[in-house]
């Protein structure tokens, strides 16, 4: 959208107390596999550094680094408590005739001095090919994560997003939550931008390999790539933003007009038929559906400078959420629908912000020299992706909602307009 010449003052963060953030993290000891058959540095590398960075990132585990125990065994126990540590996790890694076993066991050594309180806390044994051996140190997170929580994590996620590969040329790439194994889903040589990842795991994007402007996508699980929309012949105007609807049935979308307008329209992808939400003399983009697909969140500078709106899916009860700062912008509603993350504009970069619903206040985000933009939730609510750098040399990074625990995930030229999804 429009940039507008600015001269704001610093929006007003509050102290960060958002849910996600709360409560004392539980002290997790990750010492070494023991390796059988496989090769110490592939065990290592694939395995161990997997499974601890995906703990330390998880939200609800402190992994103890330094000054540990080297033995596992029970007499080691009351060690491993001096040492901090609340859960002891234990790996061996084997080699089997079909590829590699992982036997993966927790116990709580602070379960006080009775051998029977010490027993395990989780037990369980992952199978797979040698090239899983990564996707094992996910799962086993993911298991953690839901045994102390009760809800999954997200070591297992996956991560679409745009990657520039020559002036011109921006394809869809997806690869796992922590950078690795970027694989491409298109290849069109031109122009493919804004995907967005229906829950079924359908895309939908723009692109311009036909000349202007469209939305493509699937009409079905699986299947092939498809223009969605202008669903006959051609639009006055051009179309951005697509985003798909909790329901994975509409799509909404911006599409622009001769005059340097923008509008919101809603297509049942089904029918083909459109309705439009917004109709005024203005910018109106960045669509973001709440969780039920009843209401939407979206930019508009109606009143003079992009700031953050809601509105009904049937483009009724528009309010106006953010009050603090002259240039507010895409929002992303999160999981669990309590709560709008969105960058702001100061000193002609942007931070992150995440407004609770819930108190009616921000609470700021990141504070780097960088411009932060285009955020979006991890599926477990606990982590914020979105692209930060300079330009020609942008990349992804994820932040839990302190901002302290940052991590960049991408060493890939001009990344951007990341979509964290479960799986597709």
């Amino acid at each position: 959208m429009a940039a507008p010449v600015l001269c704001a003052p610093a929006p007003q963060s509050q102290e960060v107390v958002l849910e996600a953030s709360l409560g004392a993290k539980l002290a997790i000891a990750v010492p070494r596999p023991a390796a059988n058959g496989v090769p110490e540095a592939k065990v290592s590398g694939d395995f161990h550094a997997v499974l601890a960075r995906d703990l330390a990132e998880a939200g609800p585990f402190s992994v103890l680094k330094d000054g540990l125990p080297s033995a596992t065994d029970p007499a080691s126990y009351r060690l491993w408590a001096d040492a901090g540590a609340e859960w002891l996790l234990t790996t061996a890694v084997s080699a089997t005739a079909d590829g590699i076993e992982v036997v993966a066991q927790v116990v709580d050594v602070k379960a006080g001095q009775d051998k029977k309180a010490r027993t395990a806390v989780f037990s369980k044994r992952y199978t797979g090919k040698e090239a899983a051996l990564r996707r094992m140190a996910h799962k086993l997170s993911d298991d953690l994560v839901s045994r102390l929580t009760g809800q999954s994590g997200a070591a297992s996620t996956s991560i679409v997003f745009v990657r520039q590969l020559s002036p011109g040329i921006k394809e869809l790439f997806q690869m796992d939550r922590d950078g690795a194994n970027a694989v491409p889903l298109t290849a069109y040589r031109s122009l493919t931008l804004s995907p967005s990842v229906a829950p079924d795991g359908r895309l939908a994007f723009v692109t311009y390999k036909g000349g202007g402007p469209e939305i493509w996508g699937q009409r079905t699980v699986g299947g092939p790539m498809v223009r969605l929309f202008p669903t006959a012949g051609k639009v006055d105007g051009h179309c951005f933003c697509p985003v798909w609807s909790p329901d994975g049935r509409r799509l909404a979308l911006v599409q622009g007009d001769r005059r340097g307008n923008t509008d919101i329209i809603v297509l049942d992808v089904p029918t083909g038929k459109v309705r439009r939400l917004t109709d005024s003399n203005c910018l109106n983009t960045d669509p973001s559906w709440n969780p039920t697909g009843t209401q939407l969140a979206f930019t508009s500078d109606r009143e003079g400078s992009p700031q953050i709106y809601l509105m009904e899916e049937d483009g009724s009860n528009v309010r106006r959420l953010t009050r603090e700062g002259n240039y507010n912008g895409s929002p992303a509603w999160s999981p669990g629908g309590s709560m709008i993350a969105y960058v702001s504009r100061f000193e002609g970069k942007f931070d992150l912000f995440v407004y609770k619903l819930g108190d009616g206040k921000s609470y700021q985000i990141t504070t780097g020299v960088a411009s932060s933009e285009s955020p979006c939730w991890s599926p477990d609510e606990r982590r914020i992706i979105f692209t930060s750098g300079s330009r020609g040399g942008m990349q992804l990074y994820s932040t839990d909602l302190s901002g302290t625990n940052l991590r960049k995930l991408t060493e890939l030229s001009g990344c951007q307009s990341p979509k964290w999804i479960r799986s597709r």
